[in-house]
């Protein structure tokens, strides 16, 4: 099985909450709904609720129903980040398409994202299970924070790998571990299993951010649907760039441009080839790819099964995808 077919055991499943969720939305009316649509409509890999139910297949759920409602909790909790997000780092564009502040302002867009933010919390909370609850509201306020993290560290390039672990564990990796955990606890798996699978959700989710800010360095703008670079004009210092800063290979026009003090265009397009030009791109994948192993390693006690096979390969995809 290859990374882009880790969907293989799990389409029906798939294909009804792809039914589901857009069902729900429109049952929203009004320009909530439109604007969820809209990004629903732009596509995505749907990897989080992919996750939910990979990992509750590794199990018995009683009630497949409730593990849908804790993958398009997750999904709703997902996309309402994306929404802040956007707005917070003026993105024009998300997957080739206008960004909601752009479309509707941003009053509008913090409404609809807090909207979809608490439609998540009460999807999860209709399951009836406190320590799913407990779990989401903690990774919600991880999200959160990790966006704090982002924006007080904004153009400072000397900072440590530890404190770089620490912004992407809490914006990517922690609502990927929720992923995996929800479906584990709903399957009934054993307390040390559900474990297990949490720690393979945090550190794909690890491998899935790394390479993710590789590919605003090295995809083009068709294939990550945000302009090339993008990371870097809202100043989030990322691996790469923190990496080809410690390349002897470089020279000193790195430096000279970074420490401007206002960058323009033609100055992000050069840091970008710089970077692209030095060993960070490799190295970059090379901390992903480590991850991608730990994340692997957490599946050994679990039985073979085409879930199990799917899971492992995801930890090869999230490192080779393009978009």
């Amino acid at each position: 099985m290859t990374g882009i077919d880790f969907a293989v055991p799990i389409r029906t499943e798939l294909d009804d909450f792809e039914e589901r969720l857009h069902a729900t939305v429109k049952a929203d009316l009004g320009p909530v709904a439109d604007a969820m649509e809209q990004i629903l409509e732009a596509g995505g890999k749907r990897l989080r609720p992919a996750l939910v139910f990979l990992a509750a297949g590794l199990g018995q759920p009683p009630r497949l129903d409730h593990v849908h409602s804790a993958a398009m909790a997750i999904e709703f909790i997902h996309n309402a980040t994306l929404i802040h997000d956007d707005l917070i780092d003026g993105a024009p564009t998300r997957r080739g398409l206008r960004t909601i502040h752009e479309t509707l302002g941003p009053n509008p867009a913090i409404i609809i994202g807090d909207y979809y933010f608490a439609k998540g919390a009460n999807l999860m909370s209709e399951i009836g299970n406190p320590a799913i609850d407990a779990l989401l509201s903690q990774t919600v306020m991880t999200i959160c924070f990790g966006e704090m993290l982002q924006l007080t560290s904004q153009r400072r390039y000397d900072q440590s790998l530890e404190e770089y672990y620490a912004k992407i564990e809490r914006k990517t990796a922690a609502l990927l571990a929720a992923s995996t955990y929800c479906g584990a606890v709903l399957a009934g798996l054993s307390e040390a299993r559900v474990e297990r699978i949490r720690r393979f959700g945090r550190y794909l989710g690890m491998s899935f951010q790394i390479a993710d800010d590789v590919l605003d360095y090295l995809a083009t703008e068709a294939e990550v649907g945000k302009p090339v670079g993008n990371d870097l004009k809202q100043g989030t210092v990322t691996l790469p760039l923190m990496l080809a800063r410690s390349d002897p290979g470089v020279n000193g026009d790195l430096e000279t441009i970074l420490h401007k003090r206002v960058l323009d265009d033609a100055d992000y397009a050069d840091v970008v080839q710089i970077v692209r030009g030095s060993r960070a791109i490799e190295e970059s994948y090379g901390y992903a790819r480590e991850f991608g192993e730990r994340a692997r390693a957490e599946l050994e006690e679990f039985p073979p099964s085409a879930h199990r096979e799917a899971l492992e390969s995801l930890t090869d995809y999230v490192v080779r995808r393009r978009s």
